[in-house]
């Protein structure tokens, strides 16, 4: 049992997956914890561009590129056959989000609209 295990492992982590499979176990797992209650996140300039870069640095790794290659970012993304969807997803989550929250009566949606009753 534990030989097995250990085989799975081996065989895991060798890398002879195909470039699909790569991305499918990133997307399914990397990106839904990296993203993990995006939907509240109040993002600024700095925090975009690490969000991007945290993306680069997965398929840089996935590709086993070293940084010393000064490969540009466009290169690795034709390689990898894909493009920079993590800041899409997150965005369009954030909306979703929203949109949910907006629906029904609740205390955040108060926050979010800034309406208090009373005086002005």
């Amino acid at each position: 049992m534990a030989k097995e295990t250990l085989n799975k492992k081996k065989d895991f982590m060798c890398g002879s997956f195909s470039l699909q499979l790569k991305k499918r176990i990133v997307k399914a797992f990397v990106c839904s914890i990296a993203l993990y209650g995006s939907e509240a996140w109040t993002l600024q300039k700095s925090d975009i561009r690490r969000i991007e870069a945290f993306e680069m640095w997965i398929w840089h790794r996935m590709l086993k590129i070293s940084w010393a290659e000064h490969k540009k970012n466009d290169e690795v993304l034709k390689t990898v056959e894909a493009r920079q969807e993590l800041m899409d997803t997150l965005r369009s989550r954030q909306k979703r989000w929203l949109g949910h929250v907006l629906r029904h009566g609740s205390l955040v949606r108060t926050v979010l609209e800034g309406r208090l009753q009373g005086k002005k």
